[in-house]
């Protein structure tokens, strides 16, 4: 295990100071594996590399993807469930896959904007065990989404153990 903004990392990193997209989504670098038992254990952190700014009514979007393998193809998002487990919508009516996803942070910039300098914490969630378990789900991904060009910028992100 290696150590990164002081947390013991569980396997690889997330993003090692991959660059924002320009306007549009990209997945994170890497898959992380999270097979197993966590204990509710295992969160994801998300921090400016560099400094980064959002300008007014641009968005920044982090959101997390379950996997079955480790492949983009077998990629939904971790609430997206077909009554495993008896799981089902507030209405009554089982939630498709494809329709819903798992934001770590969902923000728009208001008129002055935002701003993080390198090394801030810019969103932090714990993984959802039962839901990955529901799901059979062994590893997970960011994406992260942009409206404006963010290409100077760049995030580190990754799995760590909370004991």
């Amino acid at each position: 295990m290696s150590s990164l903004y002081g947390k013991q990392i569980v396997g690889s990193l997330l993003s090692d100071a991959q660059t924002l997209p320009d306007g549009t989504s990209v997945d994170s670098t890497n898959m992380v594996c999270i097979a197993g038992q966590t204990s509710g254990k295992l969160w994801i952190d998300v921090y400016a590399h560099t400094a980064i700014t959002i300008a007014n009514t641009y968005v920044l979007h982090i959101a997390m993807q379950g996997f079955t393998a480790d492949t983009a193809s077998s990629a939904t998002a971790p609430h997206s469930i077909a009554n495993k487990g008896g799981i089902q919508g507030a209405s009554g009516t089982v939630l498709t896959q494809g329709t819903a996803y798992y934001y770590m942070m969902h923000m728009t910039a208001g008129t002055a904007g935002v701003s993080w300098t390198a090394g801030d914490l810019i969103c932090q969630a714990a993984i959802p065990e039962d839901m990955f378990r529901l799901l059979s789900y062994d590893y997970v991904q960011l994406v992260y989404t942009t409206t404006a060009t963010e290409t100077s910028e760049s995030v580190d992100a990754f799995v760590y153990s909370k004991v």
